[in-house]
């Protein structure tokens, strides 16, 4: 999952903990950021993926989980 150099924002669970998994094997991954369904807005969702694209570098989320959004 690094081909593309792109941080994947979800709200699956199910790959959410894939991605965890990953982490605890070392598996490399371009990062995940989750959001739960019943955690935010889509409105809120977006701003925080905006700032994170605004404000990051591809390098920073390799094998990364993150959770928005941001409190």
């Amino acid at each position: 999952m690094t081909e593309l150099k792109r941080v994947l924002f979800t709200q699956d669970i199910r790959f959410r903990v894939l991605a965890e998994t990953w982490q605890i094997e070392g598996k490399q991954f371009s990062g995940l950021i989750f959001g739960h369904q019943l955690g935010g807005t889509i409105g809120q969702f977006v701003k925080d993926l905006e700032f994170i694209a605004q404000a990051s570098e591809i390098d920073e989320w390799m094998n990364v989980v993150e959770y928005v959004p941001f409190k």
